[in-house]
């Protein structure tokens, strides 16, 4: 996250009347986005404060957001031409790219679907962002964690140029570093329970949930994307999140002790019936990655029963 940072005093040329455009290389003051293609200040007016930019070396300064009190807009990230802002709206954490050159916004995002909250206002909703080169951007929302656990769960999720969402990871905040966030071009990379992940912007996902059977097992993929996800009656374990390229076939492969039912179910589907002998229980399935998709695996063993797929 950014520092906090010192105010302009300095007003546009727009709020003092009819003078001349402000250009960029008469402005004065910190700049809050340092960039070798704009600046980006924060100017105070009376009780508000807003966020103005332009185009070096001489571009005219442009208002990047609307006016706002105290700091309910708050800049933190920036690459290049690129900036982006969070502002609490009707309760949700909001996210904007605004290109500092021309004021565009290249996204306006509320936080994507199934996220459960704190539902104390103070606690922020988005704990980490980063914007590359493109306008691209990779957010790390917090959210409530899970069982008797006093750790947030971090969901990290990447939004194309057309805002399109992409589920990178999800993990506690025990595991999941928000500080380790990095871009390089397409690519994203983190680190989750001291393991390093990567993904690329407009990849897409493939999820492996658990379909609570009483046994315990293994689900791969090839390509091999460091997909090695645990599954047990205790709930799911490991890398079980991973990202493919558009129009990949992927074989979804699920393996278990010998005399354990495995089950595929939802993008693909296969089962395997155990059989005296054999030395492990197999089953394994193909996925066309088009779109976000998501298998679920259930093992039930010998000796008990499960609720099965589905």
């Amino acid at each position: 996250m950014l520092p906090v940072f010192a105010c302009l005093v300095l007003l546009p040329a727009a709020a003092a009347g009819a003078a001349a455009p402000l250009r960029c290389n008469k402005t004065h003051g910190k700049e809050l986005a340092h960039s070798t293609v704009v600046k980006v200040y924060k100017v105070k007016s009376g009780k508000n404060y807003r966020f103005y930019g332009c185009a070096r070396p001489s571009g005219p300064v442009v208002a990047l957001t609307d006016p706002f009190s105290d700091n309910q807009v708050k800049l933190v990230a920036h690459a290049g031409a690129y900036v982006a802002f969070t502002r609490t709206i009707h309760g949700s954490g909001t996210i904007s790219v605004v290109d500092a050159r021309t004021g565009r916004k290249r996204h306006g995002l509320y936080p994507p679907a199934g996220i459960e909250f704190d539902i104390d206002p103070s606690t922020p909703q988005i704990g980490a962002a980063r914007v590359n080169l493109n306008g691209e951007l990779v957010v790390a929302y917090v959210g409530l964690g899970e069982g008797g656990t006093t750790a947030s769960t971090i969901y990290l999720y990447a939004f194309d140029t057309r805002g399109h969402q992409q589920l990178l990871d999800r993990a506690p905040s025990t595991q999941l570093s928000m500080s380790s966030i990095k871009f390089s071009g397409e690519d994203v990379s983190w680190v989750n329970n001291g393991v390093k992940r990567t993904a690329r912007i407009g990849s897409v996902p493939l999820v492996v949930a658990s379909g609570s059977g009483s046994g315990s097992g293994t689900v791969t993929t090839s390509p091999d994307v460091g997909f090695v996800c645990h599954i047990a009656p205790t709930g799911v374990k490991g890398i079980c999140i991973g990202s493919f390229d558009p129009g990949t076939g992927v074989a979804v492969t699920a393996t278990a002790a010998p005399g354990t039912l495995v089950t595929i179910s939802g993008a693909c589907h296969a089962t395997h019936v155990p059989v005296v002998g054999e030395p492990a229980s197999v089953a394994q399935c193909m996925v066309s990655m088009f779109a976000p998709e998501t298998v679920t695996v259930t093992f039930v063993s010998a000796a008990g029963g499960g609720r099965g797929a589905g």
